[in-house]
Parts: structure tokens; sequence; C-alpha cells
């Protein structure tokens, strides 16, 4: 039995004549629902789709608890983490009061993706992550002796001196704090924010450029931007969705895929990337082998070492904010804004990739 006979078994009934009369506009219109009700994707099956292509995550990870509910199993100590890469998805957005675990969950459309920690997340546990290795091995070495630890890095080295203890401390993040750990010292604190070598964006940005979104969006309703426009948001059925709209181009009458903003003020820069805890930042790829015990001293391997803005310029990884279309967006009229370095942006060249344009901060804040 193929799709067809199936359709006129289970709906036969349902027409006039026991089947679909295609010379009849009301049957085809019929038909045509009775197929999308049966091909149609709910909201969490297609927000599931997406994540398995974003996510390195295994099946298994993800437990459907209903129909509009899926759990997203994370170590533990990666859940922050795996929130950014999640909330910089379109379409993605996270709510932190979101009932159920207690570090929020992402809601697409009408579905819900609780984060949950996989099975006993305690130091001891089997699939340490990056974090983890760190601070395990820092701990091991103290007690083996180490007084002070040097971050070997490709530009510059790190030293915590006279080292007692090492805290993990990536979940809290109030009042914009980027440390992932903090070394203890006997005389002072060392806030580091640890960076994987592939690490994509810096942070999502919709509440600090708020102003800034919403500016655009005024300036582009009064054709203050020469070649900007917008227009009605359609989905894949061709339908309107009531608040969301495009940035196209008025000229060309092509989609704009995002605004890219370079000259951020050297103050949001620098809260961006150290935080309100002003936080060395340390990119590397740790494994029991990049550390080595010399004396008093722990050599650790990483990558680059960031701390301040002129490191930050050295390797191209300036802040950019970027107002990209998310059409659950809803209060900003289906755009939304991610901070990125400029190497991702660029890459390498001097016109942003993509169908994106650039505009000045001073001009959108005016």
């Amino acid at each position: 039995m193929n799709g067809f006979d199936k359709i006129l078994k289970t709906h036969g009934w349902r027409f006039p004549k026991g089947y679909p009369d295609m010379n009849d506009p009301k049957d085809k219109k019929k038909l045509f629902e009775i197929v999308n009700q049966i091909l149609e994707v709910t909201d969490a099956e297609e927000g599931l789709g997406i994540l398995k292509q974003k996510l390195d995550l295994p099946d298994e990870k993800y437990l459907r608890k209903n129909s509009k509910e899926y759990r997203v199993l994370v170590p533990r100590n990666q859940r922050s983490e795996f929130i950014n890469k999640m909330d910089a998805i379109e379409g993605f957005e996270y709510d932190g009061s979101m009932s159920g675990s207690s570090i929020g969950g992402m809601r697409y459309k009408d579905a819900r993706f609780l984060i949950k920690p996989e099975g006993l997340q305690g130091r001891n546990a089997p699939g340490l992550d990056n974090e983890d290795v760190l601070v395990n091995n820092v701990r091991k070495y103290i007690e083996e002796g180490a007084k002070n630890i040097i971050f070997k890095g490709e530009n510059k080295n790190y030293t915590c001196s006279n080292v007692v203890g090492i805290k993990d401390v990536g979940l809290d993040v109030a009042g914009g704090k980027k440390a992932d750990v903090i070394i203890e010292g006997e005389n002072e604190n060392y806030p580091i924010s640890i960076k994987k070598l592939n690490a994509g964006f810096w942070e999502s940005a919709d509440r600090r450029y708020k102003s800034v979104l919403m500016n655009l969006l005024d300036k582009i309703n009064d054709g203050d931007i020469d070649g900007l426009g917008l227009r009605p948001y359609l989905d894949v059925q061709g339908n309107e969705k009531k608040g969301i709209f495009v940035m196209y181009d008025t000229n060309t009458d092509k989609k704009i895929s995002g605004v890219i903003v370079t000259d951020l003020p050297d103050k949001e820069e620098t809260s961006i990337i150290f935080g309100s805890d002003n936080a060395v930042v340390i990119y590397g790829t740790y494994l029991d082998s990049s550390f080595k015990l010399e004396g008093e001293n722990l050599i650790i391997k990483v990558g680059k070492i960031l701390e301040d803005l002129d490191d930050v310029a050295e390797f191209n990884l300036e802040p950019v904010l970027n107002i990209r279309h998310d059409s659950t967006r809803q209060g900003q009229r289906g755009l939304r804004s991610i901070v990125e370095p400029e190497i991702n942006v660029y890459k390498g060249g001097d016109k942003p990739t993509g169908n994106r344009i650039e505009l000045s901060y001073n001009e959108l804040i005016g």
C-alpha cells in the first residue's frame, strides 16, 4: 500500500465521493491540509534537528520528555558553555527562569530544551572537560609542592605566584564576571577565563546592546540608512509572522544577513572580554601532558594569552557587534545581537563575509 492509498483508507470519508476530486477546489484544499498534518514537524522536532547539527553531542544526550520538551544532557561544568552555544543559534533563546532545571533552558518557538547535567558530575566522574583537567592537575601539583604556576603561551607567559589553591567559579556570572576559575595565591587571586582553541564568540548581547539595536530599527524606518530597508518575514509556507521583519538592500532587493559594528568603545570591549572581575583570557586544550612540574614551578602549555586590548588586537580578536536575524525575537522585530571576534566575521579580509554591511557605532547611537 503506497502513501496515497493509506490517505484514502484513513481519510476517504472526509470527501463527498470517498476520494479527493482534484478538479474540485474544496477537495484539493482538504487534501493539502491532510498531507500537511501528516508531514508536520513539531517545533520540538525541528529544534532538535538544528541542535544535532550545531552541537557535538551524540543522540543519546537528547531525551524526549513530551511533544514540546527535550532534555539536553551535558557535563555539569559545561552547562554554561552549552547555553552560550545554543543561545547563539538563530531561533533559540535562553530562559534562566525555566522550571525543571536549576540553570534554566532554551526556548525554540513553542518548544523547550532543558539543560541537565549528565550522570554523576563530580570532579572524579569520567569524561572530564577542559576545565576539569586544569583544576584537577593544578590541585594535584600543589599537593606535590608547586608554589608558582606559569602558563606558557604562544605570545607570552602568565605567572601566578605563591599559589595555595584553585576554585571553579564558572557558573558565577553575576555583575558581568568572566572568570571560569580563580587560582588562589597567598597575596592575591588570579581570575582566569578559559577558552578552547576554537571558541567562536564573545557573548550573546541582546541586553547589552538593546538600545543600539532599537536605534538601528528606528533609523531604518525613518529612511536614515541609505539602501537598507525592512520587509515582513515570511515562513516556509509564505505566511507573514506578525511583528517580525527582515533587513534587505533596497537597491538590489537582496536580503541583508547582518549589520556589523566594529568601532565599539574600548571600555565596552574590555567589559565584553575581561569582565567586571578583570579575568585573564587563556586559550588552550588541556591534557595531562600539558602540565610539567619543574622544582616549585608548574609549567602549563597553552595557546593565546590575553591580558589587555593590545593582546586582543594582536590576534584580530576585537569584539564585533553582529546584529542578525532571529525570527523568535518579537520584542526586537526579529533581530538579535551577538558579539564575535573580528577574525570570525572578516576571515582575514577587508569586508565582512556573507551579505552583511558595516555601520558605525556612533552613527547608530547618535
